[in-house]
């Protein structure tokens, strides 16, 4: 068996892997870009509520309200705070996934190139075979 043919197995796992591991990494990115757009939804929900506050406060409010407006303020931006480290870990789960789909993409493509190599020295073979047959033939025939 040629080396190319012998190869060939080995590239298409590593090809499948190199697959697998885009398809992993368009998953973190894809839960990336939710954490992403529910942090900007948490801090527009948190500008909006600070407006209300805002134009509350300045017609007046109880002492009660202005507690309870403090204190949903302050779970806003625990919520945001929170939101902000999932985002974090995402962002790092998406670039290590990244990171492994660029070693599964560089081996699947060196594998390539080997297995090019190999047929392209085997079809070199075959056509100096193939040239030297014929110059016997036509050796023979003179």
């Amino acid at each position: 068996m040629s080396p190319s043919k012998r190869l060939k197995p080995v590239q298409q796992v590593a090809a499948s892997k190199e697959r697998n591991a885009a398809r992993t990494m368009g998953q973190a990115r894809k839960h990336l870009a939710q954490q992403e757009a529910k942090l900007q939804q948490l801090k527009a929900y948190h500008q909006e509520y600070l407006e209300r506050f805002q134009q509350s406060a300045s017609q007046g409010i109880s002492a009660t309200q202005l507690q309870e407006y403090r204190a949903f303020l302050a779970k806003l931006d625990g919520a945001i705070q929170q939101q902000e480290k999932v985002v974090a870990e995402s962002a790092v789960n998406h670039s290590s996934r990244k990171d492994n789909w660029k070693q599964k993409r560089t081996r699947t493509q060196a594998l390539g190139k080997v297995v090019d190599r190999y047929r392209k020295e085997e079809q070199k073979t075959a056509d100096r075979n193939e040239q030297k047959e014929s110059d016997e033939h036509n050796n023979r025939t003179k």
